[in-house]
């Protein structure tokens, strides 16, 4: 028999955009997959085309009003997600080669043929990135972001404690989880989505990065939210704020999901106030602030996706599980978010 829990959903103090584009991408993301993905099982390709995933664009960054500062983020959202789910459980020197390789790509090697499709995607956002305007130290710090910030410090850190079902402490917990969601890289995104690349002088100040941080654990707080029918089922998934705090905590479901949105809520509230706060970045104060308010669309636009996109991605047969884990168990949790 089915078990049924009530999940709280995250809400913000800001008002969210809605993209034109939603729900006008789905030809170019079939293409993307028949072309590029065939490295993929067929069942994981059919689960894939149900996700949606191609709106995670349109839904993050609702403000861009042409359609090439939409598309290039959801191919970035398309295959990170796959890049992720691909990799998360093979060897940790595996992923290193694997995370070696894109960083050439990203930064203007040409894929050789008998290389996995997914790299040519990787190569056409590049392009894609100079056709918009971005100069090369832009694409060097978001394939720096990509080796480092999303796959080193994420997903390889992530992997041994899914392959133990160990988990770390908290506050280390935040900081892998901040890395391996992918948001700080995304974040870059903001770039060719406006049309400013912001100087490094302004990206790498204290405050800018600090908001960037707290963004990633928001986004992955909010993550553990809206994904937690899924990860109850695959046995590999156990970095999920909910039930590592009622693992270390000895708390029920119910109070883990209260503790757990008390968390998120005190990160959202540093974020608006750090936003609130920005230092003087003259003369590019007005483009500074547009990258903040576009974060804050990311933040609240990736929560609509969750609940209002029709993503098959967290249901029962819609999600892809890695090559070598487990699938999902006999009895699928019915979560209720309310």
């Amino acid at each position: 028999m089915n078990k049924e829990f009530k999940v709280p959903k995250p809400v913000y103090p800001w008002t969210t955009l809605q993209s034109p584009f939603t729900g006008a991408l789905y030809e170019e993301e079939i293409a993307w997959y028949d072309q590029d993905y065939q490295f993929l099982s067929e069942e994981a390709l059919v689960r894939y085309k149900k996700m949606r995933l191609v709106d995670v664009g349109p839904f993050m960054v609702p403000a861009a009003t042409e359609k090439e500062r939409v598309l290039h983020a959801s191919r970035f959202a398309i295959y990170m997600t796959v890049t992720d789910d691909y990799v998360e459980l093979l060897p940790v020197k595996e992923i290193a080669a694997f995370r070696d390789r894109i960083f050439e790509v990203m930064m203007g090697d040409d894929p050789r043929p008998e290389e996995k499709g997914i790299l040519r995607q990787m190569q056409t956002n590049r392009k894609e990135w100079i056709a918009l305007g971005m100069p090369d130290f832009w694409l060097e710090r978001i394939a720096t972001n990509y080796k480092y910030r999303f796959v080193t410090d994420g997903i390889m850190e992530e992997s041994p404690y899914k392959i133990s079902k160990d988990v770390p402490p908290i506050p280390l917990f935040h900081l892998i989880r901040a890395n391996s969601i992918g948001m700080i890289p995304f974040v870059d995104l903001i770039c060719p989505s406006t049309g400013f690349a912001l100087p490094d002088s302004i990206y790498n100040h204290t405050v800018i990065q600090r908001i960037i941080l707290i963004q990633a654990i928001i986004v992955a707080l909010q993550n553990d939210f809206a994904t937690i029918g899924k990860e109850l089922v695959i046995e590999s998934e156990t970095f999920n704020i909910i039930t590592i705090l009622q693992r270390q905590n000895k708390i029920s479901f119910d109070e883990a999901c209260a503790e757990g949105m008390r968390i998120h809520d005190e990160f959202v509230n540093e974020f608006v106030t750090l936003a609130n706060h920005l230092p003087d970045f003259s003369p590019y104060q007005k483009e500074t602030e547009e990258f903040i308010y576009y974060i804050k669309q990311m933040i609240s636009g990736l929560n609509d996706f969750y609940y209002k996109s029709g993503t098959k991605r967290y249901e029962p047969g819609g999600f892809a599980v890695p090559p070598n884990g487990k699938g999902e168990t006999m009895d699928w949790i019915e979560i209720k978010h309310i």
